[in-house]
């Protein structure tokens, strides 16, 4: 049902990109090789109905980046080295794959199995720091600001550290993360097309703060559905603001957030 997985509009792909990961991680052989196989085959789709899988990269990446960043209390909610091994299996199928012989597929499969496994390193990065709340907050900082030509993925990880936030008990901290993930979609809908009810881009946003111009940075490359991921995804069709959370019912949602949070502070 491509029609369902690949329009911009369902989040069916995301959710399902997800689950797979989570079984690609698996310590039990038989769901770690089903489910890497069914990824193979969701990728192939993608790239036969659209002539690449620049949507299912994306979402992938960024879904890796949730699970990682969401773990709590350094529980791992995907195991590392059993995710490698299933990466393996991945750039393997792609290159047995005769049907994608002398086509770019391989390198791209490649190419993500390097993404993943740099999401992977940050990740085992932030386990040993799980301890020292201010080390983590500053890896994920760093890690988001990695991602500044990629909205989705910088995205992903505002909300990881915002969530970590409130984990720690820091709802002001947690606020600003969601007002700069406010920005962030606001400048996307701005640059996407102007509307006299909606805030003219992260300028609006200003008065809050005069760090959340940061994300201006990323203007280019969200005016376009397609640009260049950090991390070197390195395929210019790559960069696509997906998510639901990149149109005006998302923009509420982020800000009603952020609203919340700052509203528990005064409270307290």
């Amino acid at each position: 049902f491509p029609e369902l997985l690949f329009e911009a509009e369902t989040e069916l792909c995301s959710v399902l990109c997800c689950t797979l990961l989570r079984h690609c991680g698996s310590s039990l052989v038989s769901t770690r090789s089903q489910a890497t196989a069914s990824l193979y085959s969701l990728m192939r789709h993608n790239c036969d109905s659209e002539s690449s899988f620049a949507r299912i990269k994306v979402q992938v990446i960024v879904a890796l980046s949730t699970i990682g960043g969401g773990q709590k209390g350094g529980q791992q909610l995907v195991n590392p080295e059993f995710l490698r091994r299933s990466l393996k299996t991945l750039v393997n199928y792609s290159q047995m794959d005769e049907s994608m012989a002398g086509t770019t597929f391989p390198d791209q499969i490649n190419d993500l199995a390097v993404n993943l496994n740099t999401i992977l390193i940050d990740t085992v990065k932030m386990n040993k720091c799980q301890e020292d709340h201010y080390l983590l907050l500053d890896l994920m900082h760093s890690i988001a600001n990695g991602y500044q030509s990629s909205p989705d993925l910088r995205l992903a990880w505002l909300q990881n550290m915002a969530m970590k936030h409130i984990e720690f008990g820091n709802h002001c901290e947690a606020g600003m993360c969601m007002t700069h993930a406010s920005a962030l979609v606001a400048e996307y809908l701005y640059l996407r097309e102007s509307c006299p009810f909606l805030p003219r881009g992260c300028v609006a946003f200003q008065e809050v703060s005069l760090n959340v111009l940061e994300e201006s940075a990323v203007s280019d490359d969200i005016i376009s559905p397609y640009s260049t991921l950090s991390l070197s995804v390195s395929q210019s069709e790559d960069a696509m603001c997906t998510g639901k959370l990149f149109s005006e019912s998302g923009l509420v949602g982020l800000l009603t957030q952020a609203a919340v949070l700052f509203e528990t502070v005064s409270i307290v």
